[in-house]
């Protein structure tokens, strides 16, 4: 069969014991296997089998995309509202939607399709970590195997999620908030891989000119985004700005920021931190409490540091 023909998805997001309306395949030596037929289910042990062998992905035909949609929504809708689901699956479940639709942004980020099943993954990891207390510390520095770019995309939406909302934003803008913290360093994926590699060198330590090339991802996948009438302005402003500060240091020299752009910004430097810095949460945001002191507002540093010690997260 033709390679281009199929798209990968998570496996987290088919679940054991539910069928599924169309063909799923496994990719074994160089070529694309039906696992599962349409109208079948894949049942637990075989699953469990895969998960320790350490399958990550499947793989559907591109034609059928739209089943894929309906299916996980279906299957979302049911587990995010059952109470008696366990956080645990509900977890699993929403972070591979998540690592899902940033996989797929990292090869078609212009892609409308694309975009919608991110909206659609930041609006459940919001249902999440709002109606789920446990759910924040469970998906929060994760050993994840979608790797460090995504795994990062995902800690700074819950992180930020949860604190936009002690903080007092507004439903709407922790909806672009969300959505932009999720896509935030698709541009990175964007890279080649000199370049990507400068994601996981510590910030202060990068040379002028490599700074240049790290601050490119900001600004690429912006230009392609704000040629699709489908996403909110705020969104793209929110992705672009994502490295800005007070003392205006970043790519773009802004100095003033509005209180999403600047939240973002911070959660996104704090989990970097935890990142290149091979430092623990705690030790980051003491860190962050000198390192980042003039580039946040003061308050907005030692509320989320509060934030981190409520939540369990330090």
């Amino acid at each position: 069969m033709d390679n281009k023909a199929f798209t990968p998805v998570r496996i987290t997001t088919i679940k054991a014991d539910r069928q599924v309306s169309f063909p799923v395949f496994i990719y074994f030596k160089e070529q694309y296997l039906e696992y599962i037929q349409s109208g079948q289910s894949i049942e637990k042990e075989k699953y469990k089998k895969l998960r320790k062998q350490k399958i990550t992905k499947f793989f559907i035909q591109d034609a059928d995309e739209g089943k894929y949609q309906q299916f996980l929504d279906g299957v979302l809708d049911q587990v995010i509202n059952d109470p008696n689901t366990s956080t645990e699956e509900k977890v699993e479940l929403v972070s591979g939607q998540s690592e899902t639709a940033v996989e797929r942004l990292k090869d078609d980020p212009g892609n409308e399709s694309n975009f919608d099943m991110t909206r659609k993954a930041s609006k459940n990891l919001q249902n999440l970590i709002f109606n789920n207390p446990d759910s924040l510390n469970q998906i929060f520095g994760q050993d994840s195997e979608a790797g460090e770019v995504i795994q990062h995309s995902i800690n700074v939406a819950v992180l930020t999620i949860k604190f936009a909302r002690v903080c007092k934003i507004s439903d709407e803008d922790i909806d672009y908030l969300s959505t932009a913290a999720l896509m935030h360093d698709v541009g990175v994926m964007q890279m080649d891989k000199e370049s990507a590699d400068l994601f996981n060198k510590p910030k202060k330590e990068l040379g002028p000119k490599e700074k240049t090339t790290y601050y490119e991802h900001c600004k690429g996948v912006v230009q392609l985004l704000a040629e699709r009438p489908y996403i909110n302005n705020k969104i793209i402003e929110l992705i672009e700005g994502h490295e800005e500060n007070l003392q205006g240091s970043g790519p773009l020299k802004m100095a003033k920021l509005t209180k999403p752009q600047e939240i973002l910004s911070m959660v996104n430097a704090y989990d970097k931190k935890i990142l290149t810095n091979k430092v623990t949460p705690a030790e980051a945001i003491k860190e962050m409490m000198i390192d980042e002191l003039g580039n946040y507002n003061l308050d907005l540093l030692t509320k989320f540091q509060k934030f981190l010690k409520d939540e369990k997260v330090v």
